[in-house]
């Protein structure tokens, strides 16, 4: 659920960036066009994040199950 709210968050951001640069003109060409790659940036990281975090969880309740104190 996360990932795909992050996704979407990131999709509206680079949405009103392109919005941006067609009002504005070339000005902000360069500059706005780093910001949507650095969102998108950001998602892939959360979404790995994400994934690791998940898989943390089930070897650790894995290896609590095998290992009782």
């Amino acid at each position: 659920m996360t990932n795909i709210l992050t996704f979407a968050g990131s999709a509206l951001l680079a949405l009103v960036l392109l919005i941006s640069i067609l009002l504005t003109g070339p000005d902000l060409t360069l500059p706005a066009t780093f910001m949507i790659i650095t969102v998108f940036v950001g998602w892939l990281c959360i979404y790995v994040v994400s994934g690791i975090l998940s898989n943390r969880s089930k070897v650790v309740k894995d290896w609590e199950a095998r290992h009782p104190e």
